[in-house]
């Protein structure tokens, strides 16, 4: 009997050292299967977290470049804006200074210069002359140089100064008013003030 209880013993402790190894085994398996995991679980957490990162930056990116548009074209209307109001101040004075020219001794002479120009032009018999209302005075001395037959109408157009003329006959039109003149100055201004807008 001793010899069965020393098999047996013997079986036992074939059973428990083999239940040790699968324990011991499956431990492992188990740590290596939690460190897989883990590693699968952090390399997604990694991941979704560069995903995020890289959203969130993109999305700080388009609200930045969108401000900054916004704030550039703020800019600009302004500096439009600036510029319209500093244009608009300078013609203002000019039509001023103009007007005030109009009402100087020297403006008669002035103006029967500009009838004579016009004269040498519109030469036909049917000339029409436009002047401001309270330069009706003048026609007298403004026929002189068209004729007793030359009609001279008022204009509304001329709000400053000077002549036009217009001839059907010849379907020329000539221009001598200060309005004009002053209007051809804006375009002068343009290009020559220095007052810009440009990209930066």
């Amino acid at each position: 009997m001793p010899d069965t209880v020393s098999k047996t013993d013997n079986f036992l402790k074939a059973i428990e050292k083999y239940a040790e190894e699968q324990r011991g085994r499956m431990q492992s398996e188990a740590e290596e299967f939690k460190e897989r995991e883990l590693n699968t679980a952090e390399e997604e957490g990694m991941r979704d977290a560069y995903l995020m990162i890289q959203k969130t930056m993109a999305d700080i990116n388009n609200s930045i470049a969108s401000e900054t548009s916004r704030t550039i074209a703020a800019g600009k209307k302004s500096v439009f804006a600036r510029r319209q109001q500093i244009e608009d101040e300078i013609f203002a004075k000019a039509e001023q200074k103009l007007l005030a020219f109009t009402q100087s001794d020297k403006y008669l002479s002035w103006l029967t210069r500009r009838a004579a120009e016009i004269s040498r032009v519109l030469n036909a018999g049917d000339v029409v002359l436009y002047v401001r209302e309270s330069d009706l005075k003048y026609q007298k001395k403004l026929r002189d140089y068209f004729g007793q037959n030359c009609q001279i109408q008022p204009s509304e157009t001329i709000r400053i100064g000077g002549i036009k003329g217009h001839s059907p006959a010849m379907g020329l039109v000539a221009d001598e008013t200060l309005d004009t003149r002053l209007d051809q100055q804006r375009e002068w201004f343009y290009e020559h003030s220095g007052l810009t807008v440009t990209e930066s």
